[in-house]
């Protein structure tokens, strides 16, 4: 009969040791941040409803049609109401514009209406 050699795995030690040195810890060990003081307040872009990028919160309530849309995002200062309506007619998906909360970029017509029918 032929033995072969049998070779043993690491230890427990061993793996958390190559562990370590690939820098991971443990839960336990990980000591999470306070909040700082800064952090709980908003800033004034996001009282605005703008978030970091500069990006605007929409809301387009259910059952509205593209002229209500249009107005809302005139309103928020997103796109003009006539350039929004003319494009999305251009594009033919007036049927596939969704209700929602969105950020949208200030401006940039075609992908707000991307994130609008997506």
């Amino acid at each position: 009969m032929l033995l072969l050699p049998f070779q043993r795995g690491p230890t427990r030690e061993e793996i958390i040791a190559r562990a370590r040195d690939y820098g991971m810890v443990f839960r336990e060990e990980v000591v999470p941040f306070a909040p700082s003081a800064y952090q709980s307040q908003s800033t004034p872009a996001q009282e605005k409803g703008e978030d970091p990028r500069g990006e605007v919160l929409v809301t387009i309530p259910a059952g509205v049609g593209l002229e209500e849309i249009a107005a809302i995002l005139e309103e928020k200062g997103v796109a003009a109401a006539a350039a929004f309506e003319a494009e999305v007619r251009r594009q033919g998906v007036t049927q596939k514009l969704k209700a929602g909360s969105y950020y949208l970029p200030a401006g940039d017509i075609k992908e707000i209406i991307r994130r609008l029918t997506g």
